[in-house]
């Protein structure tokens, strides 16, 4: 063990696992006080309607103070709503801080059509020398949408939409996670299967239980398939319009335009996954003979590789486990990640009415705030790996960058908290202590794997199979969605899974189809970090010190440009093809190790 993995902290103290909201507003007056003075921000901005450019500066200021103003009340609402989800105070003050932001974003509509109107000289002529140094890289952002920007009165009508244009999204969830009945479970004594517990229920050592867990949920799906797909339709022709709209030549250059990505990013992920299909298809068939199956279903693909299941790992250790992990990173990073976990960052344990899952949230105006349900399993110790990268991630750029320049794209919001994940994973690996324990850890890092890249590739490739289809002048029903499905899940599992019929109805159960090429973003996201935690590891200050400076980033350069400074050239297919060559190695190991263990090695 290292000087630094020696290097232990105090204990987590019990009164240090709730995070502190107080911090952002000490009561209802307090948080009055901002919501006075965003109204005062929106009367101005309303009555200085028209007046650019002469008052472009007032403008700005006011623009900027609003957003920052509303950031900080939607997301104090928001975690104090998912404190407690039956406290009625903070649902309806969540509501109406909603209310207040689509207020402030009408308000605003009109800044950013206007600007487009105006010369280069009009506009550094009606601001003073320290505005335009602050707003100039942000106005040569905005200018690369000019293009596609339509006039004052077309983005007035496209913002007063904003409410109601996800309709199908909302609907979507609506029916998911509250109106759809989900039946009970025989081989389970009659417990109730639900989409929480599904994935659970897919791990469990007895093959009835997974099989009545996939076949009724499917099952159920088919009860509503046409609704979904009606939702999805729409959801897909609304995107269209706006493309077209906006004067893009398809929903996907729209999306991948507002990331500053190019099209051969995507095309680059799909055609270079494809390539290394085989190698899945290989820990698909290593899978199959370890688990000692027959036959491998569809329902058999999340079985635990190993019996070893180490459980109840106290909070304060996985907090010291993580740090440990992340020594690579150097002390500064580690030190800073340690005091968020003591100074209320993190609601660590569910309670009742709590919201379930895991998120990393938070303004330029406050601590990098984590919710979690923390129940002792290794999963939660790598969600907290996950989520204080997303933290680290603010952190620094709120550090570094000013206001404006502060928020990181989308692009890059998992390569942090996936960088943290893999250096957890290969530190676990790395000292382990026999051949269960180290098959459980490398399976593990090849289901993250699989799940991010494969997985969320294939989904990609579905996404933009659907979306030129309706561009094309199709019209999808839930049978052809299901038909696309089917047919890249068999290309994408191989011959050592059989594909049960239910398993082209999943698209039904994916979110993310609803949030418009987003899911490929986890899989380039996840190569440049296989990539990155592969540098760290090696121990090199420089290329340490380069990944810090890659977290203070914030927004100011784009997302390409951040990860070509690290080194992470996402516009080539290289780092790809890179991280998937990682893959193949532990896909190798898993390999030898199993060969290992049925030749009676236990170490």
């Amino acid at each position: 063990m290292s000087k630094r993995d020696e290097k232990i902290r105090k204990g987590v103290d019990v009164n240090k696992t709730n995070w502190d909201l107080d911090k952002i507003y000490r009561d209802d007056a307090a948080m009055a006080i901002d919501v006075q003075a965003l109204r005062e921000r929106i009367e101005k901005l309303n009555e200085n309607q028209g007046a650019i450019p002469e008052r472009l500066g007032q403008i700005l200021e006011d623009n900027t103070a609003g957003q920052r103003l509303i950031e900080k009340l939607l997301t104090h609402a928001r975690m104090r709503r998912d404190e407690n989800t039956d406290e009625s105070k903070w649902q309806r003050i969540a509501l109406e801080m909603e209310g207040l932001y689509a207020e402030f974003q009408s308000a605003s509509s009109y800044i950013e059509p206007a600007l487009m109107a105006l010369k280069p000289e009009e506009i550094e002529g009606n601001l003073t020398n320290e505005q335009y140094a602050y707003y100039e890289r942000k106005l040569e952002q905005l200018r690369r949408f000019l293009p596609h920007i339509l006039s004052k009165e077309e983005e007035f009508i496209l913002s007063a939409m904003d409410g109601v244009k996800d309709g199908p999204t909302t609907a979507y969830s609506m029916l998911m996670d509250a109106d759809l009945e989900y039946p009970t479970m025989d081989t389970m004594d009659g417990m109730r299967l639900t989409d929480s517990n599904y994935l659970t229920l897919l791990k469990n050592p007895k093959a009835e239980v997974r099989e009545e867990a996939f076949q009724k949920m499917y099952q159920t799906l088919e009860t509503v398939k046409n609704t979904v797909a009606a939702n999805l339709y729409t959801h897909i022709k609304r995107n269209t319009i706006e493309a077209k709209l906006r004067k893009y030549p398809s929903v996907r250059e729209m999306e991948l335009f507002r990331d500053d990505v190019g099209l051969s990013v995507y095309d680059n992920l799909i055609s270079v996954v494809e390539e290394y299909l085989p190698v899945l298809h290989k820990y698909y068939m290593l899978r199959k003979e370890a688990l000692g199956l027959s036959e491998q279903h569809m329902y058999d693909v999340y079985l635990p590789l190993s019996e070893t299941n180490q459980e109840n790992i106290p909070y304060d250790e996985a907090v010291q486990t993580v740090v440990n992990a992340l020594a690579p990173l150097g002390e500064e990073y580690v030190d800073q990640l340690y005091r968020g976990t003591q100074e209320n960052w993190i609601d660590v344990y569910p309670r009742d009415k709590k919201t379930g899952g895991a998120y990393s949230w938070g303004t330029y105006d406050t601590d990098p705030y984590i919710l979690m349900n923390y129940t002792g399993d290794l999963e939660w110790v790598f969600t907290l790996a996950h989520e204080l990268g997303h933290s680290m991630h603010s952190y620094y750029s709120r550090k570094v960058q000013p206001y404006l320049y502060s928020g990181y794209p989308i692009f890059l919001a998992e390569v942090a908290s996936t960088t943290n994940e893999i250096l957890l994973s290969e530190y676990l690996i790395e000292r382990a202590e026999n051949i269960e324990e180290k098959l459980r850890l490398i399976n593990h890092f090849l289901d993250g794997f699989k799940g991010t890249v494969f997985r969320q590739t294939m989904f990609a490739t579905f996404e933009r199979e659907i979306y030129q289809r309706v561009e094309s002048g199709e019209a999808l029903t839930a049978e052809d969605f299901s038909a696309i499905y089917r047919e890249l899940n068999r290309k994408y599992y191989g011959d050592a899974v059989i594909q049960d019929e239910e398993i082209q109805r999943e698209w039904m159960r994916i979110p993310h189809f609803f949030m418009t090429f987003y899911v490929y973003k986890y899989a380039t996201g996840f190569s440049a970090a296989t990539y990155l935690a592969g540098l760290i590891r090696k121990g090199d200050p420089e290329d340490r010190d380069r990944y810090l400076r890659f977290l203070g980033g914030g927004g100011y350069d784009s997302p390409l440009v951040q990860l070509e400074k690290v080194g992470a050239d996402m516009s080539s297919p290289e780092r790809v093809r890179e991280a998937l060559q990682v893959f193949e190695a532990k896909v190798e190991e898993l390999e030898q190790l199993l060969q290992m263990k049925s030749e009676g090695g236990s170490n």
